[in-house]
């Protein structure tokens, strides 16, 4: 086992084959069937079917690639706990046990090297420190991003208005959004202070108390999915922040998790 991939390297193969890909395909055979329709070649009822046909194609591709890719990455990745949370989370694959893990394809051949493979989901995964890392970060709000927010937000106020200038009262409510989003991005933009710290000893949040690498558990950065959104948080404990504001990639973010506690455990 060569182990030379990233886990944001197989992750991003793991997108093509289990994500677009199948959208691909979803999306071809549904307008192949709208086009089919209108060009008056087949009546009405092959748009629905193409629909049907679409989806289940799609579905299909997912079965077939997911197992070569489970594979695939389970070989060449070491950190493989990392990697299943993260590809669960971005649903490219399904809890194990799940009732959806039952319709992958799976012959007797991969169905053996899954099973051999399995003995490495006993190794703890293993980071390591990083020089270039600071003593220790200190995280802001981003500017760019909450005066791009603000631009919208006065554009949503100005829309209200003009539309409430022609009496048009529903769009009062509009006004309102608009007003109260601009009041919290220019509250947010006067806030100078961090909004997390995190160094060797611990994570430490606005207005809140240090909390130690000791009593920190299951830290991590988590991406949730729902249908087009996706949102990615800083989580420990039973705490879940939301870092899109925030000065800092998810990916550098979750550097500084394992290179921090790997400092904190080297100094036991």
């Amino acid at each position: 086992m060569t182990e030379t991939v990233t886990v944001e390297q197989a992750l991003k193969k793991g997108r093509w084959q289990l994500k677009n890909l199948p959208m691909i395909v979803t999306f071809a055979i549904i307008g192949g069937g709208i086009y089919l329709s209108y060009a008056k070649i087949f009546e009405g009822w092959i748009i629905p079917v193409g629909f049907a046909l679409g989806f289940l194609s799609g579905w299909l591709v997912w079965s077939y690639y997911v197992n070569h890719w489970k594979i695939w990455a389970y070989e060449n990745v070491r950190n493989i706990h990392e990697l299943q949370r993260k590809a669960v989370e971005e649903k490219l694959i399904w809890q194990s046990g799940s009732w959806f893990e039952k319709t992958e394809f799976k012959d007797y051949q991969q169905k053996q090297k899954l099973k051999q493979l399995e003995k490495k989901f006993l190794e703890k995964d293993v980071f390591k420190d990083d020089i270039s890392v600071p003593k220790e970060t200190m995280i802001f709000y981003s500017r760019i991003t909450l005066l791009f927010i603000l631009f919208v937000s006065i554009i949503i106020s100005l829309t209200g208005l003009y539309f409430l200038s022609k009496k048009e009262y529903l769009c009062l409510l509009l006004l309102g959004i608009g007003l109260y989003l601009s009041y919290i991005q220019v509250k947010k933009l006067r806030d100078k202070s961090p909004q997390v710290i995190i160094n060797a000893e611990g994570i430490k949040l606005k207005d809140q108390k240090l909390v130690i690498w000791k009593n920190i558990r299951n830290d991590r950065v988590l991406t949730e999915i729902r249908g087009k959104n996706s949102r990615t948080y800083l989580a420990f404990n039973h705490e879940k922040i939301d870092i899109a504001e925030f000065n800092i990639k998810s990916q550098e973010l979750e550097k500084l998790l394992h290179v921090y506690r790997v400092r904190y455990e080297n100094n036991l």
